[in-house]
């Protein structure tokens, strides 16, 4: 690899190193190299018949590892960075190296039975790519990646074999400038600087005479302090002057050494340095009042597999950890008081936060891979310590190729859990899960619930009137005006500013909470802090979290009934240890329930979902001695289910009830008049349950076709095609099967299975919006995205009246939808039909007149059509 760069600089013209230099710089790095070796390289170097792509299987250099592949800082003057693994000529194996931060200088490697022509095309590209290396994070196109791939790995953190970094964390408050000198292995002096609030610079093992020092971007150079002092104060020379902050290494530097600035533009300092192994991680507790003395526990895995533990006390702890270390937890103490609770770090008071238990949690910090960086800021007396602040570094991972997906990063659009770590007021009306593995079931999304039309006896009640469908339709006059109170309201108490606005987390809700309150404005407003304490201060939820709870199976979704609602499943033998804690039940049913709004629903068409709970075995299972805590249980779900998810539940079927007849007509009669129609106690569930599903909906033991679950099979999700059977396949997606003509054929219904939508749509798809028009003010906060919406005729007639006449288009198809939902996917599929059809015009170009006949033949049977939008329509 480094002869073949040695070759590549002979053909530029204005190359600045020489082939000795690379040579001396190379051997500097591997300490000593075979003589017979080097001749030969030297040889080749030097004839001028040699060529870039002369094969090279003779050469017996020791090679250099693969992250070490760097070119000398003699070469170029750009920025360095790792160096994708490549493959070398001769039988010499060599592993992929990790990719971090910053912009690669080349891809050093070809191919023995290419030569270097792989190379040059790599040089080629690299400007670009380079400057794409360098676009701010937010500048960055999405990421697209299959569901389930793996995390970032632990060693991408680490520094690269045989190099040092020099890295750079800043706090928010201003754009820092690292600056370093050197003298590089040739005896040159260098320069390099970086800014930004978190910048690195890699320099080869043998540079000597190591500066370093910062100044903030339009403000000063960053003076020294007494970093031994609690204060840190300035330090003076004796002339009374600031000194400015140098850390200077004659010789032998520490392989990572990372500095943390503080401070603004004209007062900044270093408040911290440290030095460690490039395949160590750093954890750090760090006081910021100095009123107790504190303590870090870490245990975590070995790469051997092996449970290991470190604790360490003081007012700055560090744990330097090896990066391949996995399951990482982290917990704190204070020395001779109490653990460390946690605390809502979103609100500025910093609140304690309370379980469903009445317990405060203990502060813990679970790492599925060990991270690069992580430092905890804790206050607090000895007897009320808390972590106030989590600086975290993160890898940003590149790329390559074009995105087609939602808007949303990561892997199948999960949620982002910075997106939840914010402001509560800023907090997301739905989702909130993160972190996912697990994959989605194949018919999460299907078109026929994308495209559903739901009629006016399925947005309002048939028999109480409530309304159903909240997101995306027109609301009535009586709605608008209570919408309006609820707007003074909150002004009123100062949340929302002037207009009293709703918080992100309830602006889709709010006329949920003022149903459930009967339009009782004050009980909606006070029903904001039920949704807080419940909902908004235990998000984001990781799936690790709550796994082992899931698949329990006592709480799962599983298929949907004829108007596509998604079927909510409980069987309550299967609590377990879950009934002795509350919060661990209130975490899986909100896990649980958070799953369906952020996938499986869709704004103004399915929105609701159907409950069965099943009693079988209840009484042979659980105790007598703890019924009290099922009951708590069960008060903890039921608060759960009313006033945080409040709105979303059709009805509920009760079965398997013990007792018999006696109970249930108890049990009725304590139910509210105004929610017996939607609290049903069937005789023969399975008929019952018949009337409201499709077959292959339900489990066998529930009258279906589908395999009844073991309690580990209920998690990931399981979804099935054609919830709405034969009318699927009819016309547009109504639920009226009146209005559809004959019954399908078989084969109509089997093309009527399609995949799931779920890859294509983001969080914005599914929270929709609530067409709020109290106020001109309330509706322009949303008409802009309604206009961007798929809606349904009747939505679609109802806003173009909304928005003065200008016309607003339905969605009735899946064309129409992509061009709503993910245009980015109709031009990635126009683009691949265009590859696709020119491939085939050249194919056909060669084939033989036999074959020519053959596909005429064939397409007497089928006619093939391109419509003016570039897609596809085949006629059978």
């Amino acid at each position: 690899a480094l002869l073949q760069r040695v070759l590549r600089e002979r053909r530029t013209p204005n190359s600045c190193p020489t082939a000795s230099s690379l040579l001396r710089g190379a051997m500097a790095r591997r300490g000593r190299c075979a003589p017979s070796c080097l001749r030969k390289a030297k040889r080749a170097v030097s004839s001028p018949t040699a060529a870039a792509d002369t094969p090279l299987t003779w050469l017996r250099i020791p090679l250099i590892s693969d992250t070490e592949e760097r070119v000398p800082d003699a070469v170029t003057k750009t920025e360095e960075a790792s160096i994708p693994a490549s493959s070398l000529a001769g039988s010499v194996d060599s592993t992929a190296a990790s990719t971090t931060e910053g912009a690669a200088d080349a891809a050093i490697g070809c191919d023995a039975s290419k030569g270097c022509a792989t190379e040059v095309a790599t040089i080629d590209e690299e400007p670009q790519r380079r400057s794409q290396q360098r676009q701010p994070s937010h500048l960055q196109p999405p990421r697209a990646s299959a569901r389930g791939s793996s995390q970032r790995s632990a060693s991408s953190s680490a520094t690269l074999p045989g190099m040092i970094m020099l890295e750079m964390n800043c706090d928010m408050l201003c754009v820092r400038t690292m600056h370093v000198s050197y003298v590089d292995p040739d005896g040159n002096p260098k320069q390099k600087a970086k800014s930004g609030y978190h910048a690195k610079v890699l320099l080869l093992p043998t540079c000597r005479d190591i500066e370093v020092s910062f100044s903030a971007v339009g403000g000063t150079s960053v003076y020294k302090v007494d970093r031994s002092q609690a204060q840190s104060p300035w330090v003076k020379d004796a002339a009374g002057q600031y000194v400015p902050e140098r850390f200077v290494y004659a010789s032998d530097p520490p392989q990572h050494l990372q500095f943390f600035v503080r401070g603004t533009t004209l007062h900044s300092w270093v408040s911290d340095v440290d030095e460690r192994q490039g395949s160590q991680s750093l954890l750090e507790l760090v006081s910021r009042d100095f009123l107790c003395v504190v303590s870090m526990q870490v245990a975590y895995t070995d790469k051997v597999g092996r449970r290991q533990e470190w604790s360490g006390s003081g007012y700055k702890v560090k744990c330097h950890l090896q990066s391949d270390a996995t399951e990482v937890e982290v917990s704190f103490s204070a020395v001779g008081g109490r653990k460390v609770q946690k605390v809502d770090r979103r609100d500025p008071q910093r609140p304690w936060i309370e379980d469903a238990n009445g317990k405060h949690p203990i502060e813990k910090f679970v790492y599925a891979t060990c991270p690069p960086c992580v430092q905890y800021s804790i206050r607090g007396s000895s007897l009320r310590p808390y972590i106030v602040h989590v600086c975290e570094q993160r890898i940003v991972e590149e790329c390559d190729g074009d995105v087609v997906g939602g808007a949303e990063s990561g892997a199948g659009n999960m949620d982002l859990r910075a997106s939840f770590e914010v402001a509560p007021d800023e907090v997301p009306s739905i989702g909130g899960i993160v972190e996912l593995k697990q994959p989605h079931s194949s018919f999460l999304l299907p078109s026929e619930v994308a495209l559903f039309e739901p009629t006016q006896a399925e947005i309002f009640h048939v028999r109480s009137g409530t309304r159903q469908i909240f997101l995306n339709t027109p609301l009535t006059s009586a709605e608008n005006e209570a919408l309006g109170k609820m707007h003074s309201l909150l002004a009123q108490r100062g949340i929302g500013g002037d207009a009293g606005d709703f918080p992100k987390y309830m602006e889709q809700h709010a006329l949920r909470m003022l149903q459930a309150c009967k339009l009782n404005v004050p009980k909606a407003v006070e029903m904001l802090k039920t949704c807080t304490k419940e909902r908004v201060r235990r998000l984001p939820l990781a799936e690790a979290d709550v796994e082992q709870d899931l698949k329990s199976g006592f709480i799962y979704w599983h298929g949907r009934d004829h108007q596509c609602r998604p079927c909510l499943v409980f069987r309550l033998e299967r609590l377990g240890a879950i009934a002795k804690d509350r919060e661990r039940a209130v975490r899986a049913v909100m896990y649980t329930l958070e799953y369906a709004l952020r996938y499986a629903m869709v704004p103004g068409r399915v929105e609701n979902w159907v409950v069965i709970i099943d009693l079988a075995n209840i009484m042979s299972v659980i105790s007598p001695l703890h019924i009290g805590s099922l009951v708590s249980v069960a008060a903890a779900i039921g608060t759960t289910l009313e006033k945080v998810y409040c709105g979303r539940m059709v009805w509920i079927k009760i079965i398997n009830m013990p007792g018999g007849a006696l109970l249930n007509r108890a049990i009725n009669g304590a139910i509210p008049a105004e929610k017996k129609d939607k609290i049903g106690f069937p005789r023969d569930y399975k008929e019952d349950l018949a009337k409201h599903f499709e077959a292959n909906q339900l489990e066998q033991r529930y009258g279906g076709t589908a395999p009844d679950l073991e309690p580990a099979e209920t998690y990931p999700y399981h979804f099935f095609p054609r919830p709405r059977g034969e009318v699927a396949v009819r016309g547009p997606a109504h639920s009226d099967a009146s209005e559809m003509g004959a019954p399908p054929s078989h084969d109509e219904i089997q093309d009527a299975v399609d995949f799931s939508l779920h890859e294509c749509t983001n969080l914005a798809f599914h929270e929709g919006q609530l067409w709020d028009n109290s106020s001109e003010h309330s509706q322009r906060r949303w008409l802009s995205k309604a206009r961007g919406s798929s809606l349904t005729p009747a939505s679609a007639e109802a806003l173009t009246e909304l928005a003065g006449g200008e016309a607003v288009a339905a969605c009735r198809n899946m064309d129409e939808w992509f061009q709503i939902v993910n245009p980015a996917a109709v031009q990635h599929n126009r683009a691949d039909f265009a590859s696709k059809s020119m491939s085939s015009e050249s194919e056909k170009s060669t084939e033989e007149s036999s074959e020519s006949e053959k596909c005429s033949e064939e397409s007497s049977e089928s006619e093939e059509v391109v419509d003016s939008e570039g897609f596809t329509h085949v006629s059978l």
